[in-house]
């Protein structure tokens, strides 16, 4: 009788156990023009669609624009014209093309004293790379 009882609840927890996980087989992946032809058959699930758009790499950003202006800090240079060293203050230039700048009309006050000379506006290379202003 006390073998009875003790088997009793053995076999009721084996039979509410149902299928044992060493039981369960995991499909095997399949790769190639199988798995082209197979999701024809049967399309991915929602969450095979949503797991598939997360893992697909996004496409590169581009580069950034460079900068419409640049700033030009002030300098100090001889100027021909003048026939002295003028202080042209900082501002910004417009950017055309990697060669060429637009240059805005630029006051240059003479360092040793003397006045001011006025440059002119017009296209120029970049800054770092001129012998004027």
């Amino acid at each position: 009788m006390r073998r009875l009882v003790a088997l009793i609840p053995a076999l009721v927890v084996l039979a509410a156990a149902g299928v044992a996980p060493a039981q369960i087989i995991a499909p095997a992946p399949i790769a190639g023009p199988a798995r082209a032809a197979l999701q024809q058959l049967r399309p991915p699930s929602p969450l095979e669609q949503v797991r598939e758009q997360a893992m697909r790499r996004s496409p590169p950003l581009p580069l950034p624009a460079p900068p419409s202006e640049r700033w030009v800090p002030e300098r100090r240079l001889f100027l021909p014209e003048a026939g002295r060293d003028v202080l042209i203050p900082g501002h910004y230039e417009r950017r055309i093309s990697d060669q060429q700048y637009a240059v805005p009309t630029l006051p240059a006050y003479s360092i040793g004293g003397g006045g001011t000379v006025t440059i002119p506006a017009g296209q120029r290379p970049p800054a770092d790379l001129r012998q004027g202003p």
